[in-house]
């Protein structure tokens, strides 16, 4: 899974960008491989909403309709919102797997230097691969994630980090 947040028991799943035609339709950013599996998704006040998927454009970028949004005025005004599922409805992961959005606010550790007191500040997705957005030495820049610069981050209290990438990253 810009990417997903995990807050207060829910994870975000998608996040609109604007109105898509004249009956309400939503153009949204998805964060999920599979939305047919969650049956509503809420908003940021907890409101549950009832929703059919109308297609995939490209990516993860997708049109959708929510319940109560009929025409493209409505649609508009929900620009910029964010909706989220129970975590508890999210799919188990394997040991060495983690959700995207667990990433974020991790401490981060460069892999054979001393602590920097450095931290994943988001991650973002423009379609090229995921990038982490990390703070460290009052820096902040983008690494792609891969296991080339995060080589094992299985026992994720902490973002572990190449020493390369570091220095190749940030400046």
């Amino acid at each position: 899974m810009d990417m997903s947040l995990s807050i207060n028991g829910f994870t975000e799943i998608l996040r609109v960008n604007g109105a898509f035609g004249v009956s309400g339709f939503l153009r949204a950013v998805l964060f999920s491989d599979n939305l047919k599996r969650y049956e509503k998704i809420y908003n940021a006040n907890g409101d549950a909403f009832a929703f059919r998927l109308v297609r995939f454009i490209s990516g993860n970028s997708v049109v959708l309709s929510l319940d109560g949004v009929c025409d493209r005025n409505r649609a508009e005004t929900l620009k910029g919102s964010v909706f989220y599922v129970p975590r508890a409805d999210l799919p188990p992961l394997a040991d060495s797997e983690c959700y995207l959005c667990d990433l974020v606010a991790k401490p981060l550790k460069i892999i054979g230097r001393d602590d920097l007191g450095g931290k994943v500040l988001n991650l973002y997705n423009f379609g090229a691969g995921n990038l982490l957005e990390v703070s460290c030495e009052n820096k902040s820049f983008f690494v792609p994630f891969t296991r080339e610069n995060f080589p094992d981050n299985s026992a994720i209290p902490d973002i572990c980090m190449t020493e390369e990438a570091f220095n190749r990253y940030k400046n």
